[in-house]
């Protein structure tokens, strides 16, 4: 399972994610559409951290991590 709640990304005055909210279930399949410069590979990047999200819970499995408080030790768990 893989929860999202409130993510944002700002860069600069620039917000490229305004408090997404995702639920996905285990086992479901999750589609990510639109534009060019929509911010889907942004969500993507701070949904394992390859990013720092501006804000964000993220649970993936029984694992939750906030953004604001995330120790590498976290990061490293959650991309496991």
């Amino acid at each position: 399972m893989i929860k999202v709640a409130n993510l944002s990304k700002h860069f600069g005055d620039n917000v490229v994610l305004r408090q997404i909210d995702l639920d996905i279930k285990e086992g479901e399949t999750t589609v990510i559409i639109g534009p060019s410069g929509t911010g889907k590979s942004t969500l993507l990047r701070c949904l394992n951290f390859l990013e720092q999200p501006t804000s964000a819970t993220i649970t993936i499995d029984n694992l939750v991590v906030d953004a604001s408080t995330a120790t590498k030790k976290q990061i490293t768990e959650l991309r496991k």
